[in-house]
Formats: C-alpha cells, sequence, structure tokens
C-alpha cells in the first residue's frame, strides 16, 4: 500500500560540470543511471515520486522511460543557478495532501532498499509526533548522506535558500535528527569520472 503522507523526490537538474558529460544518462549495467535511482525509489512505498531535471531534459525524459504512474517528471528552469532552485521548484511542487518529503540524489544508484526503508520509517514516525518542521539526516561513520527525510514541509521557512547548497541553507533552523545507518552508500555521489569508474566496478 502506497504511503498518503510523504512523498519522494529526486534532484537530477545539475549541469554535471565535474563530470564532463549528463551523469543522469550514464551507462550503468544496461541502465542509465539516473534510471537506477528511480527504480530503487519506486520500489519503496510512496504515494508520489517527483524527478527534478533540468540540464539535457529532453533528452533524460526521452531515453529514461518512467517506470510507474505514481512517477512524474518536474523542470526547473532555473538549474543553472544552484541545486537550491531544484529543492524550491520540488517544494513548490509538493501537494498540500503530503506533509513530509524524502530527498533523494540522482547520482546515488547504489542505496539500499534497507537504508531507504530505515530513514522513511524513522521520519514517519517523528511525523506522527511533531508538528513543526525537522530532519532526519543519516550518517555513516559521523558523516552525513542522503537520502534526507524532510518532516512537516509546508511549516518551512523557504526564504534562507539560495546558490548551489541544495537544502542545506535550511538545517540551522528546524530541528536535525541523526540517524546512524550500515550502508556507504549514503555518501557515494558520482561526481567524477573517477566515481563513475568506481560505480562500474561495483556493478562487476
Amino acid at each position: 500500500m502506497k504511503n498518503k503522507d510523504v512523498c519522494a523526490v529526486i534532484l537530477a537538474a545539475g549541469s554535471s560540470t565535474r563530470m564532463g558529460t549528463a551523469k543522469q544518462l550514464l551507462q550503468l549495467d544496461g541502465k542509465c543511471m539516473l534510471e537506477h535511482v528511480i527504480r530503487n525509489v519506486v520500489a519503496q512505498s510512496f504515494e508520489k515520486v517527483m524527478i527534478v531535471i533540468g540540464h539535457k531534459a529532453d533528452d533524460i525524459m526521452e531515453r529514461i522511460s518512467i517506470p510507474s504512474s505514481h512517477c512524474s517528471w518536474i523542470i526547473n528552469h532555473k538549474y543553472h543557478l544552484g541545486q537550491s532552485t531544484s529543492f524550491l521548484t520540488a517544494m513548490e511542487n509538493i501537494d498540500s495532501t503530503f506533509r513530509s518529503a524524502m530527498f533523494f540524489l540522482g547520482d546515488q544508484p547504489f542505496l539500499k532498499a534497507e537504508t531507504i526503508k530505515t530513514v522513511f520509517e524513522e521520519g514517519y514516525k517523528k511525523e506522527k509526533r511533531m508538528t513543526s518542521p525537522f530532519v532526519i539526516r543519516p550518517f555513516y561513520e559521523n558523516q552525513p548522506g542522503h537520502p534526507v527525510f524532510w518532516g512537516n514541509v509546508k511549516a518551512l521557512d523557504l526564504s534562507t535558500l539560495s546558490g548551489d547548497k541544495g537544502g542545506k541553507g535550511l538545517l540551522s533552523s528546524v530541528k536535525k535528527h541523526c540517524l546512524h545507518i550500515d550502508d556507504p552508500n549514503i555518501l557515494f555521489d558520482i561526481d567524477t569520472l573517477a566515481d563513475y569508474q568506481k560505480a562500474l566496478m561495483k556493478k562487476q
């Protein structure tokens, strides 16, 4: 059964300047990297999954088929101004029926299903007890990673968002809960060619 309180957001609008090519479309095991991320998220119990894209949006939509009617493409036309614009674009498109949102990165295709479930369940429990905004942030060996659960998102003050820091500008204004996870993949973003080579090795 799909959860009607929490939606999922995949941030994948960036121009991949460190990679030198659109990393959303890099091939891993016969599929585009972003498609792996989408399928991992869709496999969970989200009522809605929004995929925020910008750079090469037409190519991405042409080459990646959305595997579920619960998914939708969201276009961020200001992606060149930084990740905060993708975060804002997502927030503006979250239906009022959803109290919370879980944010994923489009360059993290190796998250374990158990990791996603653990972060989700911890956030969902807190959502039932709290009315103010909060964040569940997973940590591996004392380093913060993704996905991040944002609770009670409609009560967030989004005026502090700017630049390429995504939701980081909001973290100082909400209650944060650290969740220790035994999954190093929460830290593994595929940003560079070296990262991509590691990803190819992981898929072997």
